[in-house]
């Protein structure tokens, strides 16, 4: 299920995408005709309020371009400095003699101040005594944090000069001369540049300063160039930008072509999808990609039409064949699709026939009218004659249209122009009829469906399949007439399709071809289930169905009466056989029940009673009135306590008016007759 909601639903996004497209090219528009660096004939206002962006981007750049890098005084390098101080002097905690450098050096490996001193600063240090250790190690971190206190940035000898200061702090304290010299060689190394580039601080600013800017807007009605300037590659630019040198236009038609069209999509597919359709088994994204299609083709020849009018002459919107969508949907489908479409192809058709945003209501009304007088004409009959004779119906309707326009607004026309006119009007109804009556075969074909012309071929008594079951089960032939005859009559008294039923009655026990002489309408004498097992007999009746399936499938028989072949026992119980079953011991009812599907639709459902009550009656010896009624009450009983009925629509009410319709005709086929008396024979002497 979700697989087929999916596909209807991209069927849906294309029909509607290109309907979109169609309206929205009709409607659009006029484009300028101008050059960049040209001269401006007239005054050019814009159409619409709109932001230049491209503008408003170059703006932003250039004041961004505008400012500097932002620098940021780093306070805690001071910190990270001292931290190494800090790891050089507690390397040498407990070392007191020039030979243990070696320790030193140890403690201080994989520390960043493992490289700070040489060798010989190192053992200075640490032949020291620990309170001229903690004297150096005091002067050189006030040395590092005096100095780090201030900016010193890269530029202008400020980290020269730092490091100069610090060595003059160092100069007055109480250190020996090399104590000092290492002290020197510490705060050389160790007083870096704080004043660095800050990446997040100059972003910060960047957009504030960017974020400022205003928008630069051009409002609707705003003179872009100016009658006699030359227009400029920018202005040039701007006339792109709200549409009047670029197909887009503005964004307003466009916004309400989408919305229009979205909403004419959406009541269309909702008109399908509650639609009942007369011809049962056609999937729903069959069913969707038939009406899209036809409806497309309906646009196709009205946008060529309107297309025409425009360049030719207005007046051909008469021409235009208004009809043949609603002919075609109407025949093959239902009354609320055809209408649907109507409805749907006259507000397309207005957008088509529009000029420069004025929608006619004479147009609009003009193509309604044919779609509604072919959906109403077509109601009692479906065929091709019948499209061919609305044809005419609807050339009168055009007439009428046209000459209540031309008397309303008082018009006068030339003899030979109205009678022009009226030609295209009833032109158009031809061209309906023509278009209709050759897409029907295809549409047929292609998308399976079994439209009355096609059943009518099916009942052809030369179709191989019924000269099959003639020639190979003629007892079987004979039962499938009668069902026929009795499903047809059922059908038409409850409202369903009589001629799907009758069709699918003459193919429903093709089966039985299988092994004809194994049914006992097609035996003569000898019975060959005296040879089986009830188990046995069971198996070989049960089969039939889907022997059936098999062949129609194998011909390619429309799948409606495939369905009803495979449907018109349902799952029944082969009570007979199942009886003398249970006489020789305990069996599997499973075993002598059909496999089904319950009867999905009512034409199904119908042939499944009345092949019964067929059967039934002519096995009875003396058959009456009264005693076909209670044969037919007692089987339609059976099959509803059954559950035979529980998949398809048919009601009670129904069901029951079938059984009288199939009493009715029974009753006439098997009346009283008079018993002729016999001559009586003149003795002879």
């Amino acid at each position: 299920m979700r697989k087929i909601g999916l596909w209807v639903s991209l069927l849906t996004i294309g029909f509607y995408i290109i309907v979109s497209t169609m309206m929205y090219v009709s409607v659009r528009p006029e484009a300028l005709a101008a050059e960049a660096f040209s001269i401006a004939e007239e005054d050019i206002r814009s159409p619409l309020t709109i932001e230049d962006r491209e503008a408003t981007r170059q703006i932003k750049e250039n004041t961004v371009a505008a400012i500097d890098s932002q620098y940021t005084v780093k306070k805690e390098y001071a910190s990270q400095q001292i931290d190494k101080v800090e790891q050089l002097f507690a390397s040498l905690k407990g070392i007191t003699k020039a030979e243990d450098i070696g320790r030193i050096k140890q403690r201080l490996r994989n520390t960043e101040a493992a490289d700070l001193l040489k060798d010989d600063e190192l053992r200075l240090l640490a032949t020291s005594s620990t309170s001229v250790r903690s004297t150096t190690r005091d002067a050189v971190i006030t040395a590092i944090e005096e100095a780090m206190k201030q900016r010193i940035s890269s530029e202008d000898g400020e980290l020269a000069e730092a490091r100069e200061n610090a060595r003059l702090d160092i100069d007055r304290t109480p250190l020996s001369f090399s104590l000092k010299a290492v002290s020197k060689a510490l705060t050389d190394q160790l007083i870096v540049t704080n004043y660095v580039y800050d990446p997040e601080k100059t972003e910060q600013l960047r957009n504030q300063t960017s974020d400022k800017v205003e928008p630069v807007i051009i409002s609707e009605g705003e003179v872009i160039v100016k009658r006699g300037e030359v227009i400029s590659q920018d202005e040039y630019r701007q006339l792109k930008l709200v549409g009047l040198i670029s197909d887009r236009k503005s964004f307003k038609p466009l916004l309400g072509t989408l919305l229009l069209s979205g909403l004419m999509t959406l009541l269309l597919y909702g008109f399908i999808a509650r639609s009942n359709l007369r011809y049962a088994k056609m999937g729903k994204v069959r069913l969707f990609g038939l009406v899209y299609l036809v409806v497309i083709l309906q646009l196709i020849v009205t946008y060529g039409m309107a297309f025409l009018a425009e360049d030719i002459n207005p007046v051909l919107y008469l021409l235009t064949p208004t009809a043949f969508a609603a002919l075609v949907l109407r025949n093959l489908l239902n009354e609320r699709i055809a209408l649907a479409s109507t409805l749907f192809m006259a507000l397309a058709g207005t957008f088509f026939y529009s000029t420069n945003q004025n929608f006619s209501f004479n147009i609009a009304i003009y193509l309604v009218i044919g779609g509604l007088v072919a959906t109403f004409f077509l109601q009692s009959s479906l065929s091709r004659r019948r499209i061919f004779l609305s044809s005419l119906v609807i050339s009168a309707a055009n007439i009428v249209i046209f000459f209540t326009f031309l008397l309303m607004r008082s018009g006068q026309l030339e003899l030979q122009e109205t009678l022009t006119l009226a030609a295209f009007a009833i032109a158009s109804g031809l061209l309906s009829a023509i278009f209709a009556i050759g897409l029907l075969p295809f549409l047929e074909m292609t998308f399976g469906i079994l439209a009355p012309t096609r059943l009518l071929e099916l009942l052809n008594p030369t179709h191989p399949l019924l000269k099959k079951l003639l020639v190979e089960a003629p007892g079987t032939y004979h039962h499938s007439m009668m069902v026929a005859n009795l499903a047809e009559t059922a059908c038409e008294a409850i409202g369903a399709d009589g001629l799907l039923a009758r069709v699918g009655a003459y193919y429903h026990d093709l089966g039985k071809t299988r092994r004809p002489l194994y049914f006992i309408e097609n035996q003569h004498g000898r019975n060959p289930h005296d040879r089986l097992t009830p188990t046995e007999s069971a198996r070989v009746i049960l089969a039939h169905t889907d022997d059936g399936v098999e062949l129609l499938q194998e011909a390619k028989m429309p799948g409606a009466i495939v369905a009803i072949c495979q449907e018109h026992h349902g799952t029944s119980l082969l009570r007979y056989f199942y009886v003398k079953a249970t006489e020789q011991g305990e069996v599997n009812e499973a075993e002598f029940r059909y496999s089904g599907p319950k009867p999905q639709t009512r034409e199904a459902a119908v042939i499944m009673i009345v092949d019964s009550i067929e059967a039934a009656v002519r096995s009875m010896k003396s058959p009456t009135e009264e005693g076909i009624r209670d044969l037919v009450s007692k089987i339609i009983r059976e099959k509803m306590l059954d559950d035979q009925f529980a998949e398809c629509d048919i009601t009670t009410r129904d069901i029951y008016r079938v059984g009288e319709s199939a009493c009715h005709t029974l009753s006439g086929l098997f009346h009283e007759r008079i018993e002729y008396p016999e001559l009586k024979k003149e003795e002879t002497k």
